[in-house]
């Protein structure tokens, strides 16, 4: 029986050293050999099995149930396998080594292993010792290989077997990178030639036939994005400070080399203060030239604005602390007060006026939206015997004794306006026709665009400038309203291009002079002298003439009005929409008289006249819905709060002999500015007049109730 299982454990080896791939003689090195684990505890074999293929032979069970002996039989022959295969002889430190028992050549190789038939006959008991002892590891040959033969590396080549083509149809085309692309070309045009030839045989015939042209194929690639990263840089101001100082002393180095190289030499290499001095008084042309570079250079320009800004600063303290009503002063002596007591003031605080400015007419001014403090002021007269060159003066609280930027243009300014959104842009209308864009952040005073005769030039002088929002995608355009008639948009996306919103025609109010007949084309033609687009649709705006009507026109019709007012008798001067009420708007004239409108009624709902003479400009209050002020002819700076009175303004300032121009609130103060003829631009502090913080619902109410008591103010 022990001979049988050793045989059969040697046929077993040997197959499974056939099934893994290797032979005898690489599993075992030179010799025939193969190995056999026998468990000494059970003395049966733990060989291990490959695991892709396992003999059906290694253990055959005889069919039918087996009896319990067997049954444990059984699974102890299938535990002491597994043992025997997690077990090695070989342990971790490689210290075991395998043991050679004898081999008996009994029975020749070619018989079959017998098949157990019947019951398994059960193992013998074993003592303790044995069950302690580790498995062996038999060797079936004489000779144990070597340790080296051991780690001999066994090579496995991976093949690939020929590709069999089912199906193969040759393409017609051929890429333009193929190698094979002349020897096409060359064969097609074989091709081509001999088909010519054989165009006039009797045998050519011309037949059509219909081939499939190749699929178009779209082929996408996946590419990975360019890394990005973000680095933020924390820098305090002293940093900033030392990074500036490093540039001035740079270019303090250059100039300080500049003297150096311009310095004459004496004999020890240098020459003392004196002689500078001296040097300074005799005006030598090096030393001259060298003050003159340091008097021109933009650090000492830079230098001597600071410092006037900080004299001019300790000179305006006060004032300018009364501008931001920073100043608190003590309170006046208490006294009752009826209700809609007159009780507003004028304080002067100081003049915008400079050499340049003196002896000019303030035509128009302008608030910056971005800086609120930034007042950009126009000169020009509005005669046309007095015309000259115009001036735009741009004043500021840090200094108001001298303008920060000055523009000079060929003729008169007469209207000016800051863009919205790009702040930096300045509109300006020239009493030639001209409008011109500059942008005051250049350091030049040359404009940006400009229009000409051959873009759509206003053949008169342009009144009122406005910027007018488009939306997001269209931006802001630029509308001008000359004494031509025309009512021009300006776009800047391709330079200044124009297009005309409308052409105004006069409108039958009055009757005609008689002799008539001949009456030439541009008699038909209305002046424009001012506009104002509405605050809630940009689409609807105000114009009114110089024949005294005023037109509502929408952006959508260039042919037609939409309402036609008529009230004043003169040139109307200035029109303008209500920030709070948008149905309500003001208007002055040449006649003396504002008027208030409301854009469903064709006639003024109230009437409102302060002096004998022309009123030439108004303005709504940015705080108060039923406050505006006003300039007349005849020196008078008026305020008016229509919730008080209707028939005179609660503050009024005389300013004879100069006449009053215009006239702004200021967006972020209670503060207004006037300009006169004189060339002088005066800063007024607004007291006591209403300055509670109304909601935008009870503004509107507060002019609505204006409006609806007008008949018992007037009585």
């Amino acid at each position: 029986t022990n001979m049988k299982s050793t045989h059969r454990s040697s046929r077993m080896g040997a197959q499974s050293s056939r099934k893994s791939g290797m032979s005898t003689s690489q599993a075992g090195g030179g010799h025939s050999q193969a190995i056999v684990v026998i468990d000494p505890e059970t003395g049966l074999e733990a060989t291990p099995v490959s695991l892709l293929e396992i003999e059906p032979t290694v253990v055959q069970q005889q069919t039918g149930s087996l009896s319990p002996r067997s049954r444990e039989s059984s699974d102890k022959l299938d535990s002491s396998s597994s043992a025997a295969f997690s077990k090695s002889g070989w342990s971790s430190d490689g210290t075991t080594t395998p043991t050679n028992a004898p081999f008996k050549e009994d029975e020749p190789d070619e018989k079959e292993p017998e098949t157990i038939s019947g019951p398994v006959a059960e193992a013998p008991q074993e003592s303790p010792e044995k069950k302690k002892k580790k498995p062996l590891i038999t060797l079936l040959a004489d000779d144990p290989p070597k340790p080296t033969e051991l780690q001999n590396e066994v090579a496995i080549v991976l093949s690939e077997t020929s590709t069999t083509f089912i199906l193969d149809l040759p393409s017609s085309c051929i890429a333009d990178d193929d190698p094979d692309l002349d020897t096409i070309k060359k064969k097609n045009a074989a091709y081509l030639a001999m088909k010519k030839a054989k165009a006039g045989q009797d045998k050519y015939a011309d037949r059509a036939m219909q081939t499939l042209n190749g699929a178009n194929k779209n082929k996408d690639a996946q590419a990975t994005p360019a890394p990005t990263q973000s680095v933020g840089v924390d820098v305090t101001n002293y940093e900033i400070h030392d990074a500036i100082q490093a540039l001035k002393d740079g270019e303090n180095e250059q100039e300080e080399e500049m003297m150096a190289s311009n310095k004459p030499q004496g004999k020890s290499g240098g020459m003392d203060g004196l002689n500078a001095v001296q040097l300074l008084v005799g005006g030598k042309p090096d030393i001259a030239k060298a003050a003159e570079s340091i008097l021109g250079s933009a650090n000492f320009k830079t230098a001597l604005t600071a410092m006037e800004r900080i004299v001019v600063q300790n000179i305006y303290h006060a004032q300018q602390l009364k501008y931001r009503d920073l100043l608190v002063e003590p309170p006046p002596e208490v006294s009752v007060k009826a209700p809609g007591a007159r009780g507003g003031k004028l304080e002067l605080l100081w003049s915008y006026e400079c050499d340049l400015s003196k002896g000019r007419n303030v035509s128009c001014m302008a608030w910056n939206k971005l800086q609120p403090d930034l007042l950009a002021v126009g000169y020009g007269e509005f005669e046309f015997t007095k015309q000259g060159n115009g001036l735009v003066l741009f004043w500021s609280l840090k200094n108001p004794e001298y303008p920060m930027k000055v523009y000079r243009t060929e003729c008169s300014v007469t209207s000016l306006a800051f863009a919205d959104k790009s702040v930096n842009l300045l509109a300006v209308g020239l009493y030639d026709g001209t409008v011109a864009v500059y942008d005051v952040r250049k350091p030049e005073d040359k404009p940006v665009l400009e229009s000409s005769y051959t873009g759509g030039k206003h053949s008169d002088c342009v009144w009122e400038v406005r910027w007018v929002d488009k939306g997001s995608e269209r931006g802001e355009a630029l509308v001008s309203v000359s004494s031509d008639g025309r009512v021009t948009q300006w776009s800047m996306s391709k330079g200044l291009e124009h297009t005309d919103l409308i052409k105004l025609k006069r409108v039958a109010t009055h009757k005609k002079v008689a002799n008539t007949k001949n009456e030439a084309f541009i008699s038909r033609m209305a002046s424009g002298m001012c506009a104002d687009f509405n605050s809630k649709d940009s689409s609807l705006y105000i114009v009114g003439t110089e024949e005294g009507t005023m037109h509502k026109c929408s952006v959508s019709y260039n042919e037609q009005y939409l309402e036609t007012y008529t009230g004043h008798s003169g040139p109307v001067y200035k029109v303008e929409w209500s920030p709070f009420l948008p149905s309500a708007f003001l208007s002055c004239s040449a006649d003396w008289a504002i008027k208030l409108w409301h854009q469903e009624q064709d006639s003024a709902m109230l009437t409102m006249q302060s002096s004998a003479d022309y009123v030439a400009d108004i303005e709504w209050s940015p705080w108060v819905s039923t406050i505006f002020a006003s300039v007349t002819g005849d020196g008078f700076v008026c305020i008016w709060d229509m919730s008080i009175s209707t028939l005179d303004p609660i503050v009024t300032e005389k300013i004879l002999p100069r006449k009053p121009s215009c006239i702004k609130f200021s967006p972020n103060s209670n503060v207004v500015v006037s300009g006169d003829n004189t060339g002088r631009v005066q800063v007024y502090r607004l007291s006591g007049i209403d300055d509670t913080q109304y909601t935008p619902e009870e503004q509107v109410a507060r002019l609505e109730k204006a409006l609806a008591a007008k008949d018992a103010a007037e009585g």
